[in-house]
C-alpha cells in the first residue's frame, strides 16, 4: 500500500540517527566491531544480503547489546521479503532499548503478514507516543482503519470460492485480464507468452463457450504485433475494442490506449486513440461503458488528485476517416480518487455499479478492489470495500462481472506451475451488480429482406429526457443493454419506412430474463402499411394519456413532420378483458385522444382519422399477460399519400 512516508531503504538511515550515538554499549566502541558494522552496511548498501547477515550475526555473538547490529538486520530481512525475521530483530532492538519508531516498523510488518491485531496495537503506540507530525499522524490513522477494517472484514467473509477455466483458456504461461461477453459466450484476455532466449510477448486471446465448454484459446491475429498488448476492454456489442500499448512510435507518452474496430469479420489495424485521451504522461486500462458513451480509463496526468486517478471522457462516435471523435476529459472526482493510485476501472453493462481498485481507500492493505454506485452520469457514491477474502494482504487486480451480475472473473496465480491464470467465482449477493438483460437485433426490409441501417432509440420510461440513440452496423444488427429496474420504450426509424415500436417492462424484474433477441422487418411506407405502437400509456380504464407516452408521441409527430403528404388512420386496440362494447368504446375515445395530441402538436386535422376495434382483432392470445400486452396498442395505418 502506498505509504506517504519515508522510502524503505532510508530505514536504516532512520535508525542510525535516532539511536547510534546515545545507545552504544561499551562493546560497540571496539574498533573491530565497528569495522564489522561499517562492512554489513556496505554489503546492505549494495544488496549483498547474505554477507550483511553473516557480518551482523558475528557482532552479535560478540556484543548482543549492540541494538543497530538489530535494526540493520530487522531492514535486511524487510529487503528480503522475510517479514517474520524482520518483527523478531524488532523486538530485540526494542528491548534493549524502547523508541516510538521501532513500534511503527513493527506495526508495518505484521500488516504485511495480515496480523493485523498486532499490527494495531503498534499503530497506536506510536501514534500515542508523541513527538509525530500532523501529516504522520494522518497516515497512522489511516493505517489504523485499515486494521479496524481488514479485522471486521476477516471475522464477517463473504462468499468467495474461485474456479480456475479450463486449459483452453489457461496455459503454462500467464493469462490475464479477462473480459466477458454480454451473453458470456465470449472470453478475451491477454496472454504472456515466454520463449526462451526471447522477450516475453504480450498478446490478444479469445474463447468460447459452447456445450463442451471453453474452445482451444486463439489469437487474435489481425491487432497481435511483435510488440506487447494487454489491459484490453471489449464494447458491449463486440465491435470496438481499446486496449494499452506502450513506447509505441506513435504514442504520446509512456503508455497510451489504442483501438480497433471488427469491421467485415475482421479487425482492423490499431489505432491510437489520440488527443485529448493520450497525453505525454501514463494512460492505460480502458473501461467503456455499455452504452457506447463513456470511456473511462487511468492516467497520472496534471491535474489529478494523487499519483494515478480515473478519469473517464465522452465517446462521440467516429469522423469520416475513422478517427475518434472525444469530449474533454473529466476526473471522476474525490469519492473515487486519492492522494495514493487509482487504477483498473470497470463499469458493469448496467452503467450503474462501477468498480475499481486503490491502494489507498480503507482496506487490507496493497491494491484492493472496490465497488461505487454511479447516477446521473457522473454522481459516484462513495466507494465499498468488496471485503475479504476477495481482497487480501496482498494487490488484488481488477475484476470484469457478467451482464447477470452473478459472476466475476479475475486473473491470479495461484499454481506455481502455470502462474498467473483466469478464475470465476460467483460474487456474494451483498456485493452483486444490478443485472441486465440486451436486446439484438437485425434490421431488414420486409419486402426485399435486405439489411438496413436504422437509427435505433432506447428511452427510459422513468426519465423521458435519458434518451440512447443508436445506429445498426452495415449487416442491419445492433446489440445494446438494457438495464433491469425501470421501461423502456424501443423504437427503430430509417427514412422513408414506418418506424418500429416495442416496449421493454423491466421495472419490476428483480433476477435476469432471457435477452430479446429478434428480426425487425422494416414497412416501406405505402399505402396500407401498418405499425403498432406499444408504448402509447393511458390511465386505467380511461382515455387520458400519461406522459411516459410523449417519446412516442413524439417520434409519431416526427415520422408524420418528414412525410407530410401522408393520410393515416389512428386505431385503438384493447385486450379481452371486460365488457366488449366498452372496450371498443374506450378504444374509440383513446385513439382519439392520440389524434387530438397530434393535432395541438402542429399535425393537420385533416391529415387524421381515428377508429377504435376494442378487442376484434388480436395480434396475440389474451390467454397471457404478455399476450395481452401485445393485444392493447395502439395502430397507425397508411390511408393515402
Amino acid at each position: 500500500m502506498k505509504q506517504n512516508m519515508l522510502p524503505k531503504k532510508f530505514l536504516f538511515l532512520i535508525f542510525i540517527f535516532f539511536f547510534t550515538t546515545p545507545f552504544f554499549s561499551e562493546g560497540q566502541s571496539n574498533q573491530r566491531i565497528q569495522k564489522q558494522f561499517d562492512n554489513a552496511l556496505l554489503y546492505y548498501k549494495n544488496q549483498d544480503f547474505s554477507s550483511a547477515i553473516g557480518e551482523l550475526n558475528k557482532i552479535i555473538e560478540k556484543d548482543s547489546g549492540f541494538q543497530d547490529a538489530y535494526l540493520l538486520l530487522s531492514d535486511v530481512y524487510k529487503e528480503m521479503k522475510n517479514a517474520e525475521l524482520e518483527i523478531k530483530n524488532l523486538i530485540l532492538a526494542q528491548n534493549i532499548a524502547e523508541k516510538p519508531l521501532i513500534n511503527f516498523y513493527l506495526a508495518e510488518a505484521y500488516f504485511s503478514l495480515a496480523n493485523y491485531k498486532n499490527a494495531l496495537l503498534h499503530y497506536k503506540t506510536y501514534f500515542e507516543s508523541g513527538n509525530i507530525s500532523e501529516e504522520r499522524k494522518s497516515e497512522i490513522a489511516r493505517q489504523i482503519e485499515n486494521c479496524k477494517f481488514a479485522i471486521n472484514a476477516k471475522n464477517n467473509p463473504v462468499d468467495f470460492n474461485p474456479q480456475r477455466l479450463s486449459n483452453n483458456v489457461n496455459s503454462n504461461n500467464d493469462e490475464y485480464w479477462p473480459v466477458i461477453s454480454l451473453d458470456q459466450k465470449k472470453l478475451v484476455f491477454t496472454r504472456l507468452i515466454r520463449i526462451p532466449g526471447r522477450i516475453p510477448q504480450e498478446d490478444f486471446y479469445f474463447s468460447e463457450l459452447n456445450s463442451a465448454g471453453w474452445n482451444k484459446a486463439q489469437p487474435i491475429s489481425e491487432i497481435n504485433t511483435h510488440q506487447n498488448e494487454g489491459a484490453e476492454i471489449l464494447s458491449a456489442d463486440e465491435k470496438l475494442l481499446f486496449f494499452t500499448a506502450c513506447n509505441r512510435y506513435d504514442g504520446k507518452g509512456s503508455c497510451d490506449i489504442y483501438y480497433s474496430r471488427f469491421t467485415n469479420q475482421k479487425w482492423t489495424q490499431a489505432k491510437n486513440a489520440g488527443a485529448p485521451v493520450n497525453t505525454g504522461n501514463w494512460e492505460s486500462q480502458p473501461a467503456f461503458s455499455s452504452d457506447n458513451r463513456f470511456l473511462y480509463f487511468s492516467s497520472n496526468r496534471n491535474g489529478g488528485m494523487g499519483n494515478k486517478d480515473i478519469w473517464k471522457i465522452e465517446f462521440k462516435g467516429f469522423d469520416p476517416i475513422g478517427n475518434i471523435i472525444w469530449g474533454e476529459p473529466e476526473n471522476l472526482g474525490e469519492n473515487i480518487n486519492t492522494e495514493g493510485n487509482e487504477i483498473s476501472p470497470f463499469i458493469h453493462p448496467n452503467n450503474r455499479n462501477f468498480y475499481f481498485v486503490s491502494d489507498y481507500h480503507t482496506g487490507m492493505g496493497g491494491y484492493d478492489i472496490f465497488t461505487s454506485k454511479l447516477s446521473a452520469d457522473s454522481v459516484f457514491s462513495k466507494p465499498v470495500n468488496l471485503g475479504y477474502p476477495v481482497n487480501t494482504q496482498n494487490d488484488e487486480q481488477g475484476l470484469n462481472i457478467s451482464a447477470d451480475g452473478r459472476n466475476a472473473y479475475f486473473a491470479s496465480a495461484r499454481n506455481e506451475i502455470s502462474g498467473l491464470d483466469i478464475y470465476r467465482f460467483e460474487l456474494d449477493e451483498s456485493i452483486r451488480p444490478t443485472p441486465v438483460t440486451y436486446a439484438k437485433t437485425s434490421v431488414i426490409d420486409a419486402k426485399t429482406k435486405q439489411a438496413i441501417r436504422a437509427s435505433i432509440n432506447l428511452v427510459d420510461l422513468s426519465e423521458s429526457n435519458n434518451v440512447r440513440v443508436e445506429k445498426t452496423d452495415d449487416s442491419g444488427e445492433l446489440l445494446v443493454c438494457i438495464p433491469l429496474g425501470t421501461n423502456y420504450a424501443f423504437n427503430v426509424s430509417k427514412e422513408g419506412y414506418l418506424f418500429y415500436s416495442q416496449a421493454f417492462r423491466l421495472e419490476d424484474a428483480k433476477t435476469l430474463r432471457e435477452p430479446y433477441i429478434f428480426t425487425i422487418e422494416l414497412q416501406p411506407v405505402e399505402l396500407g402499411a401498418e405499425m403498432n405502437l406499444y408504448n402509447i400509456y393511458f390511465e386505467t380504464d380511461s382515455f387520458s394519456i400519461l406522459s411516459k407516452s410523449e417519446p412516442e408521441l413524439n417520434k409519431l409527430i416526427g415520422f408524420l413532420e418528414n412525410n407530410p403528404s401522408l393520410l393515416i388512420e389512428i386505431q385503438g386496440h384493447t385486450d379481452d378483458t371486460g365488457n366488449q362494447d366498452k372496450n371498443e368504446e374506450l378504444s374509440e375515445m383513446r385513439a382519439k385522444s392520440v389524434a387530438e395530441y397530434l393535432i395541438q402538436n402542429g399535425i393537420n386535422k385533416s391529415r387524421l382519422r381515428s377508429k377504435g376495434f376494442g378487442q376484434d382483432q388480436p395480434v396475440a392470445s389474451n390467454k397471457t399477460e404478455e399476450g395481452r400486452q401485445l393485444n392493447r396498442r395502439t395502430t397507425i395505418k397508411i390511408l393515402g399519400k
